[in-house]
């Protein structure tokens, strides 16, 4: 996927997530924030990923090491992810972002047909049945239907309310 569709599906989980704890101002856009970088983040094994580009030399020691989409597209890494984000004692709302925006990532990675190495260190590769060229025309749509999502869930509140607004005008 490109970073584009990555940082929308960051976006919907940030959206979401700000939804389901119902945060205030500051830790919504400290969540959305979060939730953008977090998926990006798994590509800091690609040297020329947005991530990659920004940590220049972390990103090519992370690919030397490890290789692309293994290691940092793995549970295991999440796993790690989450613990280390429990023992400096993260407040949920941003861990659920983090850790969910990392998921979305490689859940879009597995539907292109290079897969994740989701279980490694096993050797094996994962990726859904049915999977699409990154950067063509489903990527781009994906990361528009995204985006939509993303903006029906943060005007969702608002527009209910204008409704509401609206049919008691008339009702009442």
């Amino acid at each position: 996927m490109t970073g584009k569709t990555h940082m929308s599906a960051g976006l919907l989980v940030g959206a979401l997530t700000t939804e389901h704890f119902q945060t205030d101002l500051f830790s919504t856009v400290t969540v959305i924030c979060l939730a953008i970088v977090s998926s990006l983040f798994p590509d800091i094994c690609h040297t020329r990923s947005k991530m990659g580009r920004q940590f220049k030399l972390l990103s090519f020691f992370v690919n030397l090491i490890f290789g692309h989409r293994t290691f940092t597209h793995s549970l295991l890494f999440m796993g790690m992810i989450g613990f280390l984000l429990i023992l400096i004692q993260t407040p949920p709302y941003y861990l659920v972002s983090i850790i969910g925006a990392i998921a979305s990532h490689v859940i879009l990675d597995m539907l292109t047909p290079r897969g994740v190495k989701l279980l490694y260190p096993i050797p094996l590769t994962i990726k859904f049945p049915f999977t699409f060229k990154t950067g063509g025309l489903l990527d781009a749509s994906l990361a528009t239907a995204l985006s939509i999502g993303s903006l029906y869930i943060f005007f969702q509140t608002f527009l209910n309310d204008i409704l509401k607004h609206i049919s008691h005008s008339f009702l009442g």
